[in-house]
């Protein structure tokens, strides 16, 4: 469970639609509680829903031009 901290962290993120991504683990830590927080579901999820969206609706490619 994230501390309060954290919590009111990812509120400023979702009030100005800030949106966290990286091709590498985001570990998140709060020095005043010591509480640690791995890659956030929520933000995960969502991304991979928009990606599998992204590549569902793009046009297929054509064949390369001779």
């Amino acid at each position: 469970m994230s501390c309060k901290h954290l919590q009111e962290l990812y509120e400023i993120c979702q009030r100005h639609q800030l949106k966290l991504s990286s091709s590498d683990l985001i570990r998140i830590v709060c020095p005043l509680c010591g509480v640690e927080e791995v890659c956030p579901d929520a933000l995960c999820e969502e991304y991979d829903a928009r990606l599998h969206d992204e590549q569902n609706s793009a046009p297929p490619e054509s064949p390369p031009a001779k």
